[in-house]
């Protein structure tokens, strides 16, 4: 059962956003995301008066709180996600952890 704090979420979406250079969108993040981080359990609870779960939810808060673009590790324009050079070496520097 999963229930991941927005935290945990950074280097996935980091990730997802190195993969797709031409900028990626919320929606399409979300996607992503369920598809590697196999959410469930609590993060697959639907929201009451809404149509999305709290995973997605917690996605779409990296934007609207401005989580990785207050740590500068994207960029947000045009609707999409561009990762910056520090969320490259954020990356690079939990590949260094974890070897």
């Amino acid at each position: 059962m999963t229930n991941y704090s927005e935290s945990e979420l950074i280097p996935f979406a980091l990730a997802a956003i190195h993969d797709t250079p031409k900028g990626l969108e919320t929606h399409n993040l979300i996607k992503k995301l369920v598809k590697s981080m196999k959410p469930n359990g609590e993060d697959k609870i639907i929201l009451i008066n809404r149509t999305d779960d709290k995973f997605s939810q917690k996605v779409r808060n990296l934007k609207s709180h401005k989580n990785l673009e207050k740590k500068k590790l994207v960029d947000y324009k045009n609707n999409n996600f561009f990762i910056r050079q520090e969320g490259l070496n954020f990356l690079e520097d939990l590949k260094d952890d974890f070897n």
